[in-house]
């Protein structure tokens, strides 16, 4: 069944909805573990077996689905980030802080091990313009060194925020200090300041 035949047989919304609960189920299920049956995914999201088989026949479709969604939340988060405006270390404040609200979406996805992962490459390298625009103003403005590519930039910030969010999962870190510390750790490393 189509998502169109599916659209006419439920009320307005309705379709969304469920969709919406699924993927939404399947991210808190993947965070503890992303070998989570369909069964429990199903469960949390309250919804039949049969229902969540019809928006997703099997798991590649809902891990496929999962990708795409975290892509466009990537996309949004980004885009509200507003990287573009104010002084190059805010922005970054703002930027870590983003990507720190998307980690229980991408994270699980980056930790696979399954396999079942297959990330579109082009088009999350091409929603990382903004990230690329912030990264050479800052070379611009003497606030990322020159020898920093914008490959490594990207690389490094998002195994920092893995590593913050896992000390806020594991030590019980505050989310804002973990944003903070990672922010630092982005544009200084781990050196101390100047006295």
């Amino acid at each position: 069944m189509d998502s169109s035949t599916r659209a006419t047989s439920a009320p307005p919304g309705t379709v969304s909805r469920t969709r919406r609960a699924i993927l939404d189920a399947a991210v808190t299920c993947y965070a503890e573990d992303l070998t989570t049956p369909l069964s429990e995914v199903a469960r949390v999201a309250d919804v039949g077996r049969s229902t969540l088989h019809r928006y997703f026949p099997d798991r590649a479709a809902l891990v496929d689905a999962l990708l795409t969604d975290a892509v466009d939340h990537t996309e949004r988060a980004l885009a509200d980030a507003a990287l573009h405006e104010g002084a190059v270390v805010e922005a970054t404040g703002r930027l870590v802080a983003a990507v720190f609200e998307l980690s229980p979406r991408i994270m699980p996805l980056f930790s696979d091990t399954t396999g079942d992962v297959r990330w579109d490459d082009s088009r999350w390298e091409q929603i990382h313009g903004p990230i690329g625009a912030l990264h050479a103003r800052g070379r611009a403005e003497g606030v990322i060194a020159d020898e920093i590519t914008v490959e490594w930039f990207v690389r490094v910030l998002w195994y920092l925020v893995s590593a913050g969010w896992e000390a806020i999962q594991e030590e019980g870190l505050a989310k804002h200090r973990a944003v903070a510390l990672v922010t630092r750790s982005l544009l200084r490393g781990v050196t101390a300041d100047p006295a």
